[in-house]
């Protein structure tokens, strides 16, 4: 009988040593996820922070082209109104 307790014994002892060993496992696979899952995130806020920038930067330059862009067409009417005058005084139509 003290035979059948030892080989109980060992049986439970490696039972609880494979579950401890694969709770382990699961919980370094968890670390590692939780790493990668962390880097991921911080790539992922690092390049939304970039595409705000660049967003701004875009942003801050089509408002310059826009005036210049308004600056041209003043400037088109302008000379348009200049020609205009100049036509009359040739009397061309």
């Amino acid at each position: 009988m003290e035979s059948g307790f030892w080989t109980t014994l060992g049986a439970a002892v490696a039972g609880i040593g494979a579950g401890a060993y694969g709770m382990y496992r699961k919980v370094l696979a968890d670390l590692r996820h939780d790493k990668v899952a962390t880097l991921h995130d911080e790539a992922i806020e690092h390049l939304i922070t970039n595409l705000r920038e660049e967003v701004e930067r875009l942003s801050q330059r089509l408002a310059a082209v826009e005036e210049q862009n308004r600056k041209c067409e003043e400037r088109n009417d302008q000379l348009h109104q200049e020609i205009m005058e100049l036509k009359q005084k040739l009397h061309v139509t």
